[in-house]
């Protein structure tokens, strides 16, 4: 999306340095598009006063997360912990921000995962009205929350060209007209092998239990990038 649609696409209410994007998102989606994912953090961070990433510590999180602490250590992480993750998951999470030394940002939803729970009797099933209403309650509402907190200029993602359909039609750079920021996905144009192997180089863990209760299947949205 061109710098000038961005400008068009926010809101009067949103302060006046992130009414537009942080550079020429086109011009810098043609520049990039063959560059490494550690040039284009670079390029996007260059430009950054108010950085966030965003993790949901799955699989492969470390990588962007190592990547970002190269970079410019002490970047906030943002990380909307549902409470419906897997003990694995918990204690990964320990572990990079021990490894690491992330400066983590957790933001819960206003319910906890029991009354969860108890009011629907479990995760809802994908495609119900409930389930819309616990997607919001766990993941969208805190991660609202953590943009209104944070006021951030640019979000870095880990989102990935190959991984949903609907991916596949983004691109490195993006501007989020509701949030009013800068997206960078330094890893678009990674492959799963790519991740792995930059794991394997840098001695990195992996967490291979993750599950988004927001998500009936890996190829789904949880409404986070739509």
């Amino acid at each position: 999306m061109s710098l000038a649609v961005a400008q068009q696409s926010t809101t009067d209410d949103v302060p006046q340095a992130r009414r537009e994007a942080l550079f020429d998102l086109d011009a810098a989606n043609l520049a990039m598009a063959e560059a490494s994912p550690i040039d284009i953090l670079a390029k996007a961070l260059n430009t950054a006063s108010r950085p966030i990433i965003s993790t949901s510590f799955s699989a492969y999180s470390a990588v962007l997360l190592h990547m970002v602490q190269t970079l410019r250590p002490g970047t906030p992480v943002v990380w909307c912990d549902s409470g419906f993750n897997t003990a694995a998951t918990y204690r990964f999470v320990d572990q990079l921000v021990k490894d690491l030394d992330l400066n983590l940002k957790v933001f819960h939803p206003s319910f906890s995962a029991a009354h969860l729970e108890a009011r629907y009797k479990g995760v809802p099933d994908i495609g119900t009205t409930e389930h819309a209403e616990f997607t919001k309650m766990v993941k969208l509402e805190p991660f609202s929350r953590a943009f209104s907190e944070l006021t951030p200029d640019l979000w870095i993602n880990g989102i990935r060209r190959e991984e949903t359909e609907f991916r596949k039609s983004q691109n490195i750079f993006t501007w989020d007209a509701s949030r009013a920021t800068t997206k960078v996905a330094p890893c678009f144009h990674c492959t799963t092998m790519n991740l792995v192997d930059y794991l394997l180089e840098h001695k990195l863990p992996s967490e291979m239990e993750y599950h988004d209760p927001t998500k009936a299947a890996e190829h789904l949205e949880c409404g986070l990038h739509t």
